[in-house]
C-alpha cells in the first residue's frame, strides 16, 4: 500500500512537467501596453517615466549610462528568468532529457522570425564572442591569405585573428576610419584601398562598440562580393537597438549578442550561417556526427545555460511590444539631447557622427585637458552619472549609453556635469 501511494505520488509530479513548456506571451504587463508604443510618442517624457515604472526596477542611488556593457531586464524578462530558475531546478535532468529539445525548437523559430531567417541557419550560443569564433576559427583560412580589420573591431575578435596569424601564417591589413566620415563612400574606399587579390575575408562591425558609430555593412559587402570576399559581421551591439532584419545586411556570417539591446539575461548569443555557406565552416568544437549542411555541428559546445534560453522568448515579446522601429527613434533622441548639447560646451568634442543612419543609442565625447579616467570619477562622484572609458587607438574617450528606461531629466545632469568639469 505504501508502495502505490509513493508512485502515485510520483506520478502526479512528473504530469506537471508540461507547465514548463516555452510561452512567449506570458506577461500581463505586456498585453496591457501591447498597441500603446505608437509613434508620436517617440519624445512623450511622461509616457517614457511611466513605461519606466511599469517595466523596470533601477537603482536610485546613480543614473546608469553604460547599457551598452549589457541590457537591464525589464520585469517581464527578469520575473520570466527567475521562473525558468526554479523550474529547471525543480525537474532537472528528467526535463533536460526529455522535453527541454522541444522547448529549445521553438525558441529558435521564434527567434528566426524575429531576425528574418531560416530557423536552420540559427545557432544559440553563449554570447556574441563565442558566435564570432566559431566563424572565424571556422573559415578555411590558408598561409598567404589576407584578413582586412578595422583598428575599432572589438579587441577580442582582432586577437582572434592574431592567433591565426601566427598559427596559420595569415596576414592582418588594418584600415582607419575617421571618426566623423564623410560619407560611405569614403568608408568603402578605406576598405577597397587595402584589399589585394589576396584578401579573402573582413571582419566588420556594424556598431561600433567604442563610439557607436554605424558602418555601412551592405554597400561594403556588396562591393567585395564580385572578389569572393567572406564578410564576417559583428552585430552584436546593432541587433535589437536598430530596425532591421540580419538578411538586410546581405551578409553570410553574423555573430549577436542576447543579452545587450534585446534585454535576455546574460549569457546568451546567436550565430548566424546562410544556409548554403554551412557546408564551408568547420567545427571548433570536435563533431562528427552531424551533416556539413547542418547548423547544429558548429554547436556541440556543451550545455548552454537553459533558464536563459528558455527566457528568450519573452524577451522577443518585449521588444515586439515596444516595436524595434520606435525603441531606435527613442535611443537615437535620447542621444541626440545630450549630444547636441555637448557639441556646443567649449572644449568638449563628440566623438560620434550623430547623423540618423551613422549611429543610435552609443555615442562618446572627450574634454579638452582632462583624461577620460577623471571625467569618468568626476562623473560619478560629483553627479552620481555613471559612464565608461573606451580606448580609441590612441586617445580615451568617454562612451554613454542610455537605454530606454532613461529620461531627459537625467540626462540634464549629464550635461550639468560635462559642462562644470570642461569648465
Amino acid at each position: 500500500m505504501l508502495r502505490r501511494t509513493l508512485l502515485k505520488k510520483i506520478g502526479l509530479g512528473v504530469s506537471s512537467l508540461p507547465f514548463l513548456t516555452v510561452e512567449a506571451g506570458a506577461s500581463p504587463v505586456l498585453m496591457e501596453w501591447k498597441g500603446r508604443f505608437t509613434s508620436d510618442k517617440e519624445k512623450d517624457e511622461d509616457f517614457w517615466k511611466e513605461f519606466r515604472d511599469q517595466f523596470y526596477e533601477v537603482s536610485g542611488d546613480f543614473i546608469n549610462l553604460e547599457n551598452g556593457y549589457f541590457g537591464v531586464h525589464p520585469k517581464p524578462v527578469h520575473q520570466a528568468y527567475v521562473k525558468n530558475i526554479e523550474k529547471v531546478n525543480r525537474f532537472s535532468s528528467q526535463y533536460m532529457r526529455t522535453d527541454y529539445y522541444k522547448d529549445v525548437q521553438k525558441v529558435v523559430q521564434g527567434l528566426a522570425s524575429f531576425s528574418g531567417i531560416n530557423p536552420e541557419e540559427l545557432l544559440i550560443t553563449r554570447n556574441a564572442t563565442e558566435a564570432l569564433n566559431i566563424l572565424i576559427q571556422g573559415l578555411d583560412l590558408k598561409k598567404g591569405d589576407e584578413v582586412i580589420l578595422h583598428r575599432q573591431d572589438y579587441h577580442s575578435m582582432i586577437e582572434t585573428f592574431e592567433m591565426l596569424a601566427r598559427q596559420k601564417g595569415i596576414h592582418l591589413r588594418y584600415i582607419r576610419i575617421p571618426l566623423i566620415p564623410e560619407s560611405d563612400e569614403q568608408i568603402i574606399s578605406l576598405y577597397r584601398e587595402v584589399s589585394t587579390p589576396k584578401t579573402r575575408c573582413i571582419l566588420l562591425t556594424h556598431m561600433i562598440h567604442l563610439t557607436g558609430q554605424i558602418m555601412p555593412v551592405k554597400k561594403i559587402i556588396d562591393s567585395f562580393k564580385p572578389q569572393g570576399v567572406d564578410v564576417i559581421v559583428d552585430a552584436a551591439h546593432s541587433f535589437a537597438q536598430l530596425d532591421f532584419k540580419l538578411t538586410d545586411l546581405g551578409a553570410d556570417f553574423v555573430g549577436v549578442n542576447l543579452h545587450k539591446w534585446f534585454s535576455n539575461p546574460l549569457g546568451a548569443g546567436m550565430l548566424y550561417v546562410k544556409k548554403e555557406r554551412i557546408r564551408d565552416l568547420k567545427p571548433l568544437f570536435g563533431d562528427v556526427s552531424k551533416d556539413e549542411n547542418n547548423i547544429m555541428k558548429l554547436g556541440h559546445f556543451g550545455t548552454l545555460a537553459t533558464p536563459n534560453v528558455l527566457t528568450i522568448p519573452i524577451s522577443q515579446t518585449f521588444n515586439e511590444t515596444v516595436t524595434l522601429s520606435l525603441k531606435e527613434k527613442r535611443l537615437r533622441y535620447l542621444q541626440n539631447y545630450w549630444t547636441r548639447e555637448a557639441s556646443s560646451i567649449p572644449k568638449v568634442t563628440v566623438t560620434t557622427p550623430t547623423t540618423p543612419e551613422r549611429s543610435c543609442a552609443l555615442a562618446s565625447f572627450k574634454i579638452e585637458g582632462m583624461e577620460a579616467k577623471e571625467v569618468v570619477k568626476q562623473l560619478y562622484d560629483r553627479f552620481r552619472v555613471f559612464t565608461v572609458i573606451r580606448q580609441l587607438e590612441d586617445e580615451q574617450v568617454v562612451r554613454v549609453t542610455p537605454n530606454l528606461y532613461n529620461h531627459t531629466g537625467e540626462l540634464e545632469v549629464l550635461l550639468e556635469g560635462i559642462e562644470k568639469l570642461a569648465g
